[in-house]
């Protein structure tokens, strides 16, 4: 037997164990070259033992599975599992900061009867530097940002039969995010009320607006909308997106009183639900002063 392989599997047992002391679900190539070199400071394995011998012996002895590569738009990332992904755990792996959202996390919180395809995975910008001075909002820049085409991201890769989406969302320290068990795993996600203001944010990342309006149906009775508010606020949007929020749980069926708690904060601005919403085909809601598609 080549005698770098037979040292490294005399060796598997504490090779095992370094390796669960990393206390990860996966694994990046720069973890496993850490594991590599601590290997060799241990004396599990030579010196010189090639790199490439080294993750074959542990591939094939089932400490680590083969390797897993997405190509995105601006980045490619691989990564070793212990077992092989799903593709939320797939997508998550794609930062250690990272997190489930908008349609994915409506469908992990049960509130759609749809199995999406795309699967859609936050990864917030940085935090700023220092704090940017935000310029009171005027009407006529409001319509120019509402008459003009939703971003939708491009930053995306197949996996299977799913679509993993990249979001590059703002920096929000990740409020709202919890850790949720699925299918016998724990998944970093968005609450149901981060969940609900994200996809009111970015309806085109949701399905649309009529999916939107079937999930605020959905979390009727289970959505605290004074934690709803607080949380929107804390996110701290430039747009009034509590008028749209109001007008879904008018829509929806909620109680006068929680729309009430959305009334609260005025509706000084004449907003949208989405953006591109051609004259002919909106509605005007007066209580919310908000256009909204005809279909709704």
């Amino acid at each position: 037997m080549n005698p770098y392989k037979q040292k490294i599997i005399k060796n598997l047992d504490n090779i095992k164990e370094l390796l669960q002391s990393f206390n990860k679900d996966y694994y990046t190539l720069q973890d496993l070259t850490e594991l590599y070199q601590k290997c060799i400071e241990l004396k599990y394995v030579y010196k010189n033992t090639p790199t490439n011998t080294f993750n074959k012996v542990l591939n094939e002895n089932n400490l680590l599975t083969k390797k897993f590569q997405l190509k995105f738009f601006n980045k490619n990332f691989t990564r070793f599992f212990k077992a092989p992904p799903d593709v939320y755990e797939l997508a998550l792996s794609i930062d250690p900061q990272a997190y489930l959202s908008h349609y994915t996390a409506v469908f992990l919180h049960n509130l759609t009867n749809n199995i999406p395809k795309d699967v859609f995975v936050n990864k917030e910008h940085l935090k700023p530097l220092k704090t940017i001075q935000k310029m009171p909002l005027e009407q006529k820049n409001l319509d120019k940002a509402f008459y003009s085409p939703a971003r939708i991201t491009q930053n995306l890769t197949t996996y299977k039969t799913n679509t993993i989406n990249i979001i590059n969302g703002k920096y929000t320290n990740n409020t709202g995010v919890i850790k949720k068990r699925f299918n016998d795993q724990t998944l970093k996600v968005t609450n149901i009320e981060r969940t609900l203001i994200d996809i009111t944010v970015s309806p085109q990342y949701c399905g649309g607006t009529y999916e939107v309006l079937n999930t605020y149906k959905k979390a009727k009775g289970i959505v605290k909308p004074n934690k709803l508010l607080i949380m929107l606020n804390e996110l701290d949007f430039i747009y009034p997106y509590h008028q749209a929020i109001g007008f879904f749980m008018e829509k929806a069926g909620y109680k006068e009183s929680d729309l009430n708690i959305f009334e609260a904060p005025g509706i000084q601005y004449r907003f949208f639900v989405q953006r591109e919403l051609r004259y002919n085909d909106r509605k005007f809601s007066e209580r919310w002063n908000l256009y909204y598609p005809e279909f709704l």
